[in-house]
């Protein structure tokens, strides 16, 4: 049924898929479904205020579905692209390294998997401790499989350095200014930072949300970078699972 060790790529129900299209898939779809869904958020006139998170368009509409669907297929196929990023570059990468990359996109891609149906509106707390794993997870799977694998001139290795840097600066900006914005609210209201509202954040939002989507972008190229890197092994001609 589920084959991820073929030469040729990954079988499924015996139909095979390549390594550099199973790429193409992971980061094309979240790219689309987050895009699409914010332009119908827009445009339909749902958003609360100007910029907006991510998750916001998690709204009952059209774009709740496009959201929850695009990104729970998205999980699913990065449960598979870690999995055989892990299998293609065992016998080169940094074993230990290697297989804590494995356990950071597993972590990560299961956690996209219930953030994509569990609203900001129905359990807050949960949506964002979601929200975290999944930003903090997708770099660290990112950072782990880069410093893993050997040093080389591939062009998805030079990809990968400039979304990592993009990625974590947009974390640290993102972080740090919802950070301040909940230390305030806490000090200034006198309640519990999960009784702040996104209304009262927004003067924080106004940088935390241009950073997400820039964190968002970081880590899809990350995601598209692997195709560079799978293309360059498989050129060297090494006995390894891989696509020729």
């Amino acid at each position: 049924m589920f084959n991820f060790t073929s030469d040729e790529g990954v079988e499924i129900f015996n139909r095979r898929l390549k390594d550099t299209r199973l790429i193409q898939i992971s980061w094309i779809l979240p790219t689309v479904s987050i895009l699409l869904a914010t332009f119908i958020h827009y445009f339909s006139g749902n958003y609360r205020d100007i910029p907006f998170f991510i998750s916001e368009t998690d709204h009952p509409g059209m774009e709740d579905h496009i959201f929850s669907i695009g990104l729970f297929l998205s999980a699913l196929i990065q449960i598979v692209v870690a999995v055989r990023l892990y299998i293609l570059f065992k016998p080169i990468a940094s074993p230990k390294l290697h297989l804590v990359a494995l356990l950071c996109g597993l972590v990560t891609s299961t956690h996209l998997a219930v953030l994509a149906f569990v609203t900001m509106e129905q359990n807050l707390e949960i949506h964002i401790y979601t929200a975290m794993v999944v930003f903090h997870g997708g770099f660290a799977w990112a950072f782990a499989t880069h410093f893993s694998l050997p040093k080389s001139n591939s062009k998805g290795r030079r990809i990968r350095i400039y979304s990592l840097l993009i990625a974590f600066t947009s974390l640290m900006v993102m972080s740090l200014s919802i950070r301040d914005g909940i230390k305030t609210g806490e000090e200034e209201l006198g309640i519990h930072s999960s009784e702040i509202q996104l209304e009262y954040l927004q003067p924080w939002v106004n940088y935390a949300a241009p950073a997400e989507y820039l964190l968002f972008f970081g880590l899809i190229g990350c995601l598209a970078s692997f195709r560079g890197d799978i293309k360059e092994h498989a050129s060297k001609g090494q006995d390894s699972p891989i696509e020729r």
